[in-house]
C-alpha cells in the first residue's frame, strides 16, 4: 500500500496537469474567439468592394432593393405613427419589426438607413461567427474552429450581399441557438428561442418537431419544459401581433398563401426546361416581391407543393425517430432544408437558413456536406444576381439549366442530411458537455 507521503506528490502532479490543460484550453478558446472576431471584420472587406458605389451614389444593386423599397418604407411609416398590419401591409411577422426599425435611429435619410442596416447585419454576422466558434469547439474540439470559420468565410463571400440586405440571418441564428439549447441542457431557453424565431420567419418552428418528440419520449425526465416554453412564447407573440394589427394579421398571412410559383423553386425548374424544349408558352412576371412563373401547369404545381412539402417533412423525420445515431442538430437542419426545397416559393436567400447547421456537422457527413453547400452558394450567386435579369427572367436555356443544377445539388444535400450519420467526436480538448448533449437520440 502507498502511504500518504507517496500520494501527496501524485495528487500535486495531477492538479498540475489539470491546471495546465485548463490553462491551455482557456488560451485556445480565447484565440478562437479572437479569430472569430477577425473573420467577422474580414467579412466587411468583400462586402465594401461590391457595395461602395451603391452606398455613395445610390446606384441600384438587386439584392439591396429590399432595404430601400421595403425596410426603409416600413421604418419611416412606423416612425410617423402608422401601425404595421393595421395601416399598411407588412409581409413579415411581428418579430421582424425590431430589426427593421432599429436602423432608422441613425437618421431618416435613405443613405443613413442603408448604412445603419448594413452595420446592424454585420454585427449579427459577427455574433453568428462567435456562436459557431463556440459550438464547433464544444462539439468537436477547439482545434476544429479555424477550419470551420474558413468555410464560413468562403460561403459568406458568395452570399454576403444577401446576408446583409435581408432579414434571414436573424431567424437562422435563432433557429440554430434554439436547437443547441433545446437539445442541450436548457430546453426552456431553446423553446423560447424557437418561438421567437418563428415570429421573425416561420421556419425556426421546425426545431420544435424533433425536440418535442424527444421530450414526449421521455416525459418524466423532460417534463416537456421546452415544448411548454415554445407554445407559451408563440401564443404570447401571436397575441401581441393580433393586438397590434387586428384583422391585418390574417391579411399578412394570406399574402403568402396567395403567392404563385417562384421561378427559383424546385418545381419551376423542370417546367421551364420543359417549356423551352416543347415551346410551351410561359413567362416570368413580377408578383409578391419576386418573379413568378406563369404557365398552364403552374397553378397545379403550387397546389401539389403543399402535399409534397408535408410528405418531405415526414420523410425527413422518420429516419431520425427510428435511429439513435442521428443528432437533433442534423434533424433540424434537414427539416429546414426540406421545407426550402419543397415550397413553391424559393428565394435565393433561403439557403442562408441552413448555413450554421451545415458548418457544425461533424465527421464524414460534415466533410461531404460542406463542399457541396459551398458549391451551391457559388451557383446561387451565379443565378442571383449575375444571370437573374439577363438569363433566368427571360428564361434563357443556360440559366434554366444552371437553376436545375443548383436545385439538384440541394436535393443531394438534403438526402445526405437525412440518411447520413454524424460521427461522435471525442477530441482531447473537447469542452465540458452541459447536461444532455444535442447529439443525443430522439428516442
Amino acid at each position: 500500500m502507498r502511504g500518504p507521503s507517496e500520494d501527496a506528490p501524485s495528487q500535486r502532479e495531477d492538479r498540475y496537469h489539470r491546471n495546465s490543460e485548463n490553462g491551455e484550453n482557456a488560451r485556445t478558446c480565447t484565440r478562437n474567439i479572437g479569430l472569430a472576431a477577425v473573420v467577422g471584420l474580414a467579412c466587411v472587406v468583400p462586402l465594401l468592394l461590391t457595395i461602395s458605389p451603391w452606398l455613395l451614389t445610390g446606384r441600384g444593386i438587386d439584392e439591396f432593393a429590399n432595404i430601400d423599397g421595403l425596410y426603409y418604407f416600413v421604418a419611416v411609416r412606423v416612425s410617423q405613427g402608422q401601425v404595421p398590419y393595421r395601416d399598411f401591409l407588412l409581409e413579415y411577422p411581428i418579430g421582424s419589426l425590431p430589426q427593421i426599425m432599429l436602423p432608422i435611429l441613425a437618421g431618416r435619410s435613405v443613405p443613413a438607413y442603408r448604412c445603419a442596416y448594413i452595420a446592424e447585419m454585420l454585427l449579427i454576422n459577427a455574433l453568428m461567427l462567435q456562436v459557431l466558434a463556440w459550438q464547433v469547439g464544444r462539439r468537436e474540439g477547439l482545434a476544429a474552429v479555424p477550419r470551420r470559420l474558413a468555410w464560413y468565410f468562403l460561403c459568406y463571400f458568395f452570399l454576403s450581399r444577401m446576408i446583409v440586405s435581408r432579414i434571414d440571418l436573424v431567424p437562422a441564428l435563432l433557429a440554430f441557438l434554439a436547437t443547441v439549447e433545446w437539445f442541450g441542457s436548457r430546453p426552456i431557453v431553446g423553446g423560447i428561442l424557437a418561438g421567437l424565431g418563428g415570429l421573425v420567419k416561420i421556419f425556426p418552428v421546425l426545431v420544435a418537431i424533433p425536440a418535442g418528440l424527444r421530450e414526449l419520449c421521455r416525459p418524466r425526465e423532460t417534463w416537456l419544459r421546452g415544448s411548454i416554453a415554445f407554445v407559451g412564447s408563440s401564443v404570447l407573440g401571436v397575441a401581441l401581433w393580433y393586438l397590434l394589427g387586428g384583422p391585418g394579421l390574417m391579411t399578412s398571412i394570406l399574402y403568402h398563401a396567395e403567392r404563385g410559383l417562384e421561378i427559383g423553386s424546385l418545381y419551376a425548374g423542370p417546367l421551364m426546361l420543359l417549356g423551352r424544349l416543347t415551346g410551351e408558352p410561359m413567362v416570368a412576371e413580377p408578383g409578391h416581391g419576386s418573379y413568378e412563373l406563369q404557365c398552364a401547369m403552374a397553378p397545379a404545381a403550387v397546389a401539389a407543393s403543399r402535399y409534397v412539402q408535408l410528405l418531405a417533412l415526414v420523410f425527413t423525420l422518420v429516419p431520425f425517430v427510428r435511429s439513435r445515431r442521428r443528432s437533433g442538430m442534423q434533424c433540424a437542419g434537414a427539416l429546414i432544408l426540406g421545407l426550402i426545397l419543397t415550397a413553391p416559393v424559393f428565394s435565393p436567400q433561403f439557403i442562408i437558413w441552413v448555413l450554421p447547421f451545415i458548418l457544425v456537422m461533424s465527421g464524414s457527413l460534415g466533410r461531404r456536406a460542406r463542399p457541396l453547400y459551398a458549391l451551391i452558394c457559388v451557383l446561387t450567386f451565379l443565378i442571383y444576381p449575375v444571370f437573374f435579369h439577363r438569363g433566368l427572367v427571360p428564361l434563357w436555356m443556360s440559366a434554366v439549366l444552371l437553376l436545375n443544377l443548383r436545385n439538384s445539388l440541394l436535393i443531394a444535400l438534403w438526402l445526405l442530411m437525412v440518411f447520413g450519420t454524424e460521427s461522435a467526436p471525442q477530441p482531447a480538448d473537447l469542452l465540458a458537455n452541459h447536461g444532455d448533449s444535442e447529439d443525443g437520440p430522439l428516442s
